[in-house]
């Protein structure tokens, strides 16, 4: 999955989509770091909006060593 995304990215490394993809892969495989650069380059990125409130809000979980990506969570992504 991650050969995918980084491939994806080095092709759009712009599209937020992509991005987001990448960033919650790197969560989910252990890439805290990782999973938080390209969740604020997407906040960054984007105007207001509650996508944007949700990925900032996964930002600062991640930062204070928490795992925002409850079984909840994941299956809400599922149905985006």
């Amino acid at each position: 999955m991650m050969d995918a995304c980084e491939k994806a990215v080095a092709k759009e490394p712009e599209h937020v989509g992509i991005l987001d993809s990448r960033g919650l892969a790197r969560a989910l495989t252990g890439d805290t770091a990782g999973a938080i650069s390209d969740f604020q380059k997407l906040v960054d990125s984007i105007n207001e909006g509650e996508w944007k409130a949700q990925r900032q809000k996964w930002i600062d979980e991640l930062r204070a060593g928490k795992n925002p990506f409850t079984e909840e969570v994941l299956k809400g992504l599922l149905e985006e």
